[in-house]
């Protein structure tokens, strides 16, 4: 087998040359063969060459099977990219992850919220278990420099998206679930201090009524024109280009309220309802 320098920092037995993931993945995809590395000892590499210390720290939890942790930080492309079966991803781990959230975030809002009616409560967490959400959270304790991503999704940057971020959040806390005996206890407690770090650094409450219109700003837009001014807001787009998406306007009556451009037509539209309502544009 022929060395690379890649190689030979493995060599070194115990030597964590890597503070995360990503540095990790650069210098593998850079300097390593894949059909120089026996896919059977990726995970032994990555124990000996990548330090998830400062990630526990971030968490509050230190993983007695560190297996579990690097399972749940793997992504579907890089186990495409190994020749892995699908199973090895963290996708099985969403599964209980969402699960898991939905009831940690159902439970504190029925306790902190004694007077919400049940459709309320139910719209309020959807607001707070989304991508955008959990996204915001998987930042806060910077998990996308962790993930383990295939090499195209890797170059261009995966690590941001929103919906790989929120993913694996939900899978890391389906991992600290099973690492903690299924411990329920133990992931409300996480959770709690995450939301907690998160609120400090964002200077915003995570358990907020004020999430619903933030959640559904086109609902909530509309009834306040409809307060305001008796009328509908509309919303009209015009196609620029597959790379520059949409341009969206959003009008009362004849009058431009503002406009904004993006790939997605649901999501400018979305975020362009925000914004007005942010800057009281509506009034």
């Amino acid at each position: 087998m022929q060395e690379t320098t890649f190689n030979s920092a493995i060599q070194a037995d115990g030597f964590v040359q890597f503070p995360n993931s990503t540095l990790w993945l650069n210098q593998f995809y850079i300097e390593a063969s894949l059909k120089k590395i026996d896919q059977s000892q990726i995970n032994y590499l990555i124990l000996q060459q990548i330090s998830f210390q400062q990630l526990e720290q971030n968490i509050f939890y230190s993983f007695k099977n560190k297996n579990l942790l690097i399972h749940s930080l793997t992504q579907s492309t890089f186990c495409y990219e190994m020749g892995f079966l699908a199973s090895s991803s963290n996708e099985r781990l969403e599964f209980i992850g969402d699960s898991l959230l939905n009831l940690i975030v159902s439970k504190k809002l029925f306790h902190l919220f004694t007077d919400s009616a049940e459709g309320e409560l139910s719209k309020l967490r959807g607001a707070l278990v989304n991508e955008e959400k959990l996204a915001e959270l998987a930042r806060s304790i910077g998990l996308g420099d962790y993930l383990f991503l295939g090499r195209g999704e890797f170059k261009s940057e995966g690590s941001q998206k929103d919906s790989l971020l929120a993913d694996s959040f939900e899978s890391l806390i389906a991992a600290i679930f099973l690492d903690s005996n299924e411990d329920l206890k133990v992931c409300e407690n996480i959770f709690d201090q995450i939301v907690l770090q998160y609120e400090k650094s964002a200077n915003t409450k995570y358990y907020s009524l004020m999430h619903l219109d933030l959640f559904d700003p086109k609902s909530a837009l509309q009834e306040l024109t409809m307060s305001h001014h008796g009328m509908l807001p509309v919303y009209q787009a015009v196609e620029l280009s597959p790379q520059m998406g949409f341009l969206v306007q959003v009008k009362l009556g004849e009058k431009i309220l503002g406009e904004m451009t993006g790939v997605s037509k649901k999501k400018v539209e979305k975020l362009l309802a925000r914004k007005m309502i942010q800057e009281k544009r509506y009034l």
